[in-house]
């Protein structure tokens, strides 16, 4: 079959191919393995950074009558309110803005 013109290919020898395919995987290699590091330590710093959120969720959930372990306490719970604290100001501003007041 004869080959239709246009852009014709490289043609590169079979050993330069997969010379220049393990040279790619031996950078890339190399170049995830000193990345490690600094993707470790940004696990580590996020982690730290969680800690006081964490608490603050117990916290609320021990308030809103909901123990760690899963049961429910039911003497006394009570409403919370978990809107947001930007939808709470948007609902502040809308009501203000058309004339309901607080």
């Amino acid at each position: 079959m004869k080959q239709l013109p246009g852009q014709r290919g490289i043609n590169m020898p079979r050993w330069l191919k997969t010379g220049l395919a393990a040279t790619i995987i031996l950078v890339s290699t190399i170049w995830l393995l000193s990345l490690l590091p600094f993707l470790l330590l940004a696990a580590l710093v996020l982690s730290i950074l969680l800690i006081p959120i964490t608490r603050r969720l117990r916290r609320d959930m021990e308030e809103a009558g909901f123990s760690v372990d899963g049961s429910l306490k039911r003497e006394h719970r009570r409403d919370v309110n978990i809107t947001p604290w930007h939808r709470q100001l948007r609902n502040v501003w809308r009501d203000v803005s058309s004339g309901k007041g607080l």
